[in-house]
């Protein structure tokens, strides 16, 4: 339990650190051929015979940044009594343009709870959660004239995914449902489905930290989760 505690803490203030930096740039960094005249000098010179001389053929095009990006998150983490949910959840984003993506995200939770079944025994209960996800974000003030890099950085998300969520079996008076000897909690396997809409800030470019929160618009009693999650992480290149 407090390998978990302190990861999470960790992770929290690494993200703060790098907010707080504030280095966030406006996207629109200019990419260069290595090796070219450009690239040591920031100008081309007119009279270069090599670049005017029809001779040379045509010039080749500069290489264009790449439009895929990477990232990775911690989510849906929470504390509760005797348990602990801690999320982990690698992406990849294709950028359309400055300031949108669209992309894939694989969400893949730990659950951990422990449970006193008589006056000295205890039994623990482990699972792993999984959920394809598709997201959209965008930076509706990246190319605003004028905006400070903290506007820059805000971002708005929203995202759909299909749960598959392990927990504890309980009958319908609320006991917990054991295995045979009764060593083993059993379990029940649910499907369900989440559509999250929320914000966050986040700094620098092409290397980003963020923190955003969300809410699930299909939140019911029946869900595993709670209806609001938060959420520290790093992306690459959107």
């Amino acid at each position: 339990m407090k390998v978990f505690y302190r990861t999470f803490f960790a992770a929290l203030m690494l993200a703060g650190s790098l907010t707080a930096l504030d280095a966030q740039t406006s996207g629109h960094k200019k990419f260069v051929k290595p090796g070219t005249e450009e690239t040591k000098s920031g100008t081309t010179k007119s009279g270069d015979s090599k670049s005017s001389d029809p001779k040379s053929g045509a010039v080749k095009k500069e290489s264009e940044p790449s439009k895929w990006g990477y990232g990775v998150n911690l989510g849906n983490i929470g504390f509760s009594g005797s348990a602990v949910n801690i999320g982990l959840d690698p992406n990849v984003a294709y950028r359309f343009q400055d300031g949108l993506a669209a992309g894939f995200m694989m969400k893949m939770n730990y659950y951990h709870a422990k449970y006193q079944v008589s006056a000295t025994d205890y039994l623990t209960y482990t699972s792993f959660d999984w959920g394809p996800t598709i997201f959209g974000r965008i930076k509706p003030l990246l190319k605003t004239e004028n905006a400070t890099p903290f506007m820059q950085g805000i971002f708005l998300q929203a995202e759909f995914e299909r749960s598959y969520v392990s927990r504890e079996a309980i009958d319908e008076f609320g006991n917990l449902i054991l295995n045979d000897d009764g060593t083993k909690i059993e379990t029940v396997v649910n499907a369900e489905h989440y559509l999250y809409v929320g914000a966050g800030l986040s700094s620098g470019y092409p290397f980003s930290s963020f923190i955003s929160f969300h809410y699930n618009i299909l939140d019911n009693a029946e869900l595993s989760r709670l209806p609001f999650t938060y959420r520290i992480g790093f992306t690459w290149n959107y």
